[in-house]
């Protein structure tokens, strides 16, 4: 039976998570990326023959089945969308919690590597309290892990936004979970679990694929000190590729679709070629590593960082291999995107954040451990480590423009063009008008945030028509839309251009400011033309 604190801490985190997901879902507007998503899952849902509309931008289809599947049960598209990253945000913080308990539970400590079963019952009834302290040991580990997913600004913002990345970085943690059971006890369960947890992440978004990549460093954890070593690794080379099948044959029926060759070009579009990186590997390395640390240092914390690096060289001076072997699931991804990447975004870091969130977690119960009069210093220093984080976390719920987040995020999603401050409003009205009447809309942009955040509301609506224009200019109108004008309510959306109009067939209705930026989206009336 679970003890009474352990209940009240799930209950308790279970609350506050879906509180800090849920509470102003809708506050951080629609931004470019999401009107996309959420634009295709809703094209996906009514038009079986458009499955994998996603495809025709290289982008995996995963997540936008299951946007669909959500926007089903729920009337907003947008709040449908990003259920899907807030219900997958909680599948990680009960997977990180799960991960800790797997990796640092008792008879993996390091003082009892090569003890099997037989000798920790043994050792059980001989040295009790050293059993329970190992299981305490990683209780408080697991406990931290998933109160830092919590409160983190930078799982808090994407768990609410309709990305890829929350999804991919759940499926993550469930394949290193795996990874992690089937190195110490290779079975047939585990390795096809684990092939459809990749395979899942593979599908999500090209990153699942280093999930397979980092298949082999498991090792690091093998117990080569037991007698049937040998048997073990052969069967766990054997379980390893029917895991690796598996994944590679989910990932393969996307072949399904002719328009699948377009993710490897995708692709090319972020990172070089290998042939390109080794004529030149430091192109873009040192700028890579300084944004991406940037980034990691901006969303968790100097503190937060100093831990982890202090727990990681504390780790690998103990020689205690957990350690070694969460640096290398964090190191090899941010090795490999300062290496390849020409595009960068601190949502590219997500998915290898957990085991850095576990090092810091692992590092604070062992610097307690120590020694116990240093505990005080050890407790108030991790609480002002996390300070600035919950600060920021409380900003996003409340004013996300002034949450402080790395400013490629904050100009994204808050404060520049991509950002949909004004989106609601201009829905609003439309809607208004169009109860009794037929509205015409243009808009600037025929990919993105325009026409699409637009679409996804007025699908049903028949007395709604919206036209897309790329390029515009704003004092010669296209002549359709002016057409339109002539006889019927018509407006026009400006997302991008920030110059002050003097089209004399244009009213300013209003303008939205995009957060504390300088950008605005500005509607205008079409006056008729006679």
């Amino acid at each position: 039976m679970k003890s009474k604190s352990t209940i009240i801490f799930w209950a308790g985190l279970v609350f506050s998570y879906f509180l800090t997901r849920l509470v102003n879902l809708k506050l951080i507007p629609i931004f470019t990326d999401e009107a996309i998503y959420t634009y295709w899952a809703q094209v996906a849902l009514n038009d079986p023959a458009q499955r994998f509309i996603s495809l025709q931008d290289g982008k995996q289809p995963l997540f936008i089945w299951l946007a669909a599947i959500m926007q089903k049960v729920v009337s907003d598209p947008l709040i449908g969308s990003r259920l899907v990253s807030v219900f997958a945000g909680f599948g990680s913080i009960i997977g990180i919690y799960l991960l800790a308990k797997e990796l640092f539970r008792a008879s993996e400590n390091p003082v009892m590597q090569s003890v099997n079963k037989q000798e920790i019952a043994k050792r059980r009834k001989r040295e009790p309290r050293s059993i329970d302290r190992g299981n305490l040991f990683s209780e408080k580990v697991a406990k931290i892990a998933a109160f830092l997913y919590l409160i983190l600004p930078f799982t808090l913002l994407y768990d609410k936004l309709s990305l890829f990345d929350s999804l991919l970085t759940m499926f993550g943690i469930y394949a290193v979970l795996l990874t992690v059971k089937m190195i110490k006890e290779p079975k047939l369960d585990l390795a096809l679990l684990n092939g459809l947890t990749i395979g899942a992440a593979l599908i999500t978004k090209s990153s699942g694929s280093f999930f397979l990549y980092l298949l082999p460093f498991s090792l690091i954890l093998f117990d080569f000190s037991k007698k049937d070593w040998k048997q073990k690794v052969t069967r766990w080379i054997g379980f390893s590729a029917l895991t690796f099948v598996i994944a590679q044959s989910i990932y393969n029926s996307l072949r399904l679709s002719p328009l699948f060759y377009i993710i490897e070009r995708k692709n090319y579009e972020f990172i070089r070629p290998l042939s390109e990186v080794i004529k030149d590997p430091s192109l873009h390395l040192y700028s890579n590593a300084q944004s991406l640390l940037g980034w990691l240092i901006t969303y968790i914390g100097i503190f937060l960082f100093i831990i982890f690096l202090s727990a990681t060289f504390y780790g690998i001076s103990q020689k205690d291999r957990r350690i070694f072997y969460l640096l290398l699931l964090f190191l090899v991804p941010f090795i490999a995107e300062s290496l390849f990447n020409q595009i960068l975004y601190p949502r590219f870091i997500l998915f290898y954040l957990p085991p850095a969130i576990l090092a810091v977690s692992w590092g604070f119960v062992s610097f307690m451990g120590v020694s116990t009069k240093w505990n005080k210093i050890l407790i108030f220093i991790f609480a002002a480590s996390i300070v600035i984080p919950v600060v920021k976390s409380f900003f996003i719920l409340t004013n996300p423009p002034i949450s402080k987040i790395p400013q490629s995020d904050s100009n994204q999603y808050f404060n520049d063009w991509p950002a949909g401050y004004g989106v609601n409003e201009v829905v609003e009205i439309i809607d208004k008008e169009s109860r009794d009447k037929e509205v015409y809309i243009g808009t600037q942009g025929t990919f993105g945030l325009f026409p699409y955040a637009l679409n996804i509301y007025f699908r049903e609506n028949k007395n709604v028509h919206i036209f897309s224009y790329w390029p515009v200019d704003p004092e010669i109108l296209p002549s359709e839309i002016m057409g339109y004008a002539k006889a019927n309510k018509t407006y026009f959306v400006f997302n991008e251009n920030q110059k002050e109009i003097k089209n004399p067939n244009l009213s300013l209705i209003a303008k939205y400011q995009k957060g504390i930026g300088e950008s605005y989206m500005r509607l205008y009336a079409i006056n008729p033309v006679q």
